[in-house]
């Protein structure tokens, strides 16, 4: 069986308010719960997961990049605006990539037909890829060169690259 690359954004592990925009969650720990366990589901040993941006919040979310660690091949990790927002945060981040629980950190990454990133990156900077992205929740933007991985668009579980060219070649023909 080959290897596959998984993505997903905005995992917010640990934010204690984002079930007040993710209200299908009764608590954060469910929220946190059933992302984690969506993600343990479905990316295997063999797999790489990227994970662009707005992870972890507190320790407890040090727990879950730990796991992931351990259960996928490689763990990317593409830094957003909440994981170094505080110097809370910062030092989770720090913690994490200095204690060897991600394989690497970017600011925006490219990959294959794709540049990668938290945010949506200026058209002008595409250069002939689209981006796959999260930071804007359910705000999808309206133009076939952007692919938004925001957990709310991929309902709470990471999705596959070729998936992602699938829908983009269907989109841009």
């Amino acid at each position: 069986m080959m290897s596959k690359v998984y993505l997903i954004g905005d995992t917010h592990w640990g934010h204690k308010n984002a079930i007040k925009w993710r209200e299908q969650f009764s608590t954060p720990e469910e929220h946190d719960e059933i992302i984690f366990d969506n993600i343990m589901s479905t990316v295997t040993k063999r797999d790489t997961l990227w994970l662009l941006g707005d992870c972890i919040m507190d320790n407890q979310a040090l727990i879950k990049l730990k796991a992931l660690k351990n259960h996928v091949n490689r763990l990317h990790w593409v830094l957003g605006n909440h994981d170094t927002d505080n110097q809370f945060r910062y030092a989770l981040m720090r913690n994490a990539v200095c204690g060897g629980l991600v394989d690497s950190v970017h600011g925006l990454y490219k990959y294959k037909k794709s540049w990668l990133s938290h945010a949506p990156i200026h058209p002008d900077e595409l250069r002939g890829k689209f981006n796959v992205h999260g930071h804007v929740h359910t705000n999808t933007l309206d133009d076939p060169r952007y692919f938004n991985v925001s957990c709310e668009n991929i309902n709470y579980t990471p999705i596959n690259y070729q998936e992602i060219l699938g829908r983009m070649k269907d989109v841009r023909e």
